[in-house]
């Protein structure tokens, strides 16, 4: 009797464990993790050795046509990013990169251009274009960096965000070559696709985890940490109720 109730239990276990880890599975949203840095990086669109240091999102084949890497850190007043465009190796005026914050009122942060010649589509931000080897290629290539105000983006550090990089009017994504026709677009994250759903619709959207500080003898739990292990938190009360009720069944 007990060799068929634990085999009962371990069966229940098993669908109760799918059960709740494949909804999650699918419905987890990509998270970009922003390091709090003491140091911020200069923004002249050089990559340094050693100025940017927290590698978040990896931009290869077959997912996206441009190899690029994308750097994120945060300090208590400014977002920085770093899109190194390693496979973007030709320079010019339409070179694009693209990223946009908060779901609901869409802060569009654009530039595009040369080295020599670039504009920004708002004031609200600093940024810089350049066109050199970094770190990541020894190959002279497209670089875009950005200094973006936490406050125009309306979050704290510690606080998180919606944000992409879609296709945008034929252009633009993180980011875009057009010496490699309209498909040139590194789109983030991929399941955007080409079509306008990601404006409507934030499941489509990654997020981003801005850094803070960690007080001295201490470290700082991420904000979003507890929506992170919230269906683990769920598992574990589920086991815990089957086995509580295979116990009472056997004393019986």
């Amino acid at each position: 009797m007990r060799k068929v109730l634990s085999s009962s239990i371990i069966a229940i276990l098993l669908v109760s464990t799918a059960a709740v880890m494949i909804p999650f599975a699918y419905s987890q949203r990509p998270v970009v993790n922003s390091q709090y840095t003491g140091s911020p990086p200069t923004i002249d669109g050089t990559f340094t050795p050693g100025e940017w240091f927290n590698l978040q999102i990896v931009m290869t084949e077959p997912d996206f046509p441009i190899d690029a890497f994308a750097y994120f850190m945060n300090d208590d007043f400014n977002l920085y990013v770093l899109v190194d465009a390693i496979e973007d190796t030709t320079e010019n005026s339409n070179d694009e990169c693209l990223l946009i914050f908060d779901f609901e009122s869409n802060k569009i942060i654009r530039i595009r251009g040369t080295s020599e010649n670039w504009q920004k589509n708002s004031e609200n931000f600093e940024a810089a274009i350049g066109f050199d080897s970094s770190p990541n290629s020894p190959n002279t290539h497209m670089i875009y960096e950005f200094r973006i105000p936490l406050s125009y983006i309306n979050i704290e550090p510690g606080e998180s965000i919606d944000f992409c990089s879609p296709f945008w009017k034929n252009q633009a994504s993180i980011p875009y070559d057009p010496d490699g026709g309209i498909d040139n677009d590194n789109i983030w994250p991929p399941e955007i696709g080409t079509g306008t759903e990601w404006q409507t619709d934030r499941d489509l959207w990654g997020i981003l985890s801005s850094g803070r500080h960690a007080p001295v003898g201490g470290l700082v739990t991420p904000v979003n940490k507890l929506s992170i292990l919230t269906p683990y938190l769920a598992l574990v009360a589920l086991i815990g109720a089957v086995i509580s009720i295979a116990i009472r069944r056997t004393r019986k």
